[in-house]
């Protein structure tokens, strides 16, 4: 009995599940309409010869203004490319001045050596020639020129300086 009792509560509570679950019917499909609905077409704007005169007229003043607004900025690029190009051209002649520059460089040692030994033989050139003779004459002329006596009183004796009290320490240690 105790089986057939366990059944019939499981009989129910399955019942129940089932009823409180609801079951989607059909999915509902997407409503597709074949026939597209056509737009109402809009009325054109009527306008008079005066209106058109003048938007004929912005539309050219416009399109002048276009053009010059794009021949200016032609001509801003041209100048920025013809500059750039100068910059290129500038940093290939100084590349090929540095690849150049030691065979220079070699050229403008070997003037300066040969400056430099020139300027060595003109002094040893001037040392051989001394001017003695002019030398000797006024020295002679000082020799000969009578001294003036001047009266020096003799040197005073040195002051001793006073002892600072740290040197009087010492000194007094010592004893």
């Amino acid at each position: 009995m105790d089986e057939e009792a366990k059944n019939e509560i499981f009989e129910q509570i399955d019942e129940k599940a089932e009823a409180n679950v609801e079951l989607p019917d059909e999915a509902p499909e997407p409503i597709v309409d074949n026939e597209t609905k056509p737009k109402k077409e809009r009325k054109k704007r009527v306008l008079t010869e005066d209106q058109k005169a003048k938007l004929r007229e912005n539309l050219k003043k416009g399109r002048e203004a276009s053009l010059a607004k794009r021949r200016k900025n032609a001509q801003l690029k041209k100048i920025a490319k013809a500059e750039k190009s100068k910059e290129e051209d500038e940093k290939i002649f100084k590349a090929l001045k540095n690849k150049l520059k030691p065979a220079e460089l070699e050229d403008e040692n070997k003037t300066l050596k040969e400056q430099l030994q020139e300027l060595k033989e003109q002094m040893k050139a001037l040392k051989e020639r001394k001017p003695e003779p002019v030398v000797e004459k006024v020295i002679e002329k000082v020799k000969a020129a009578p001294k003036p006596k001047v009266h020096v009183p003799p040197p005073a004796p040195p002051k001793k300086k006073e002892m600072t009290a740290r040197q009087k320490m010492k000194m007094m240690k010592g004893l």
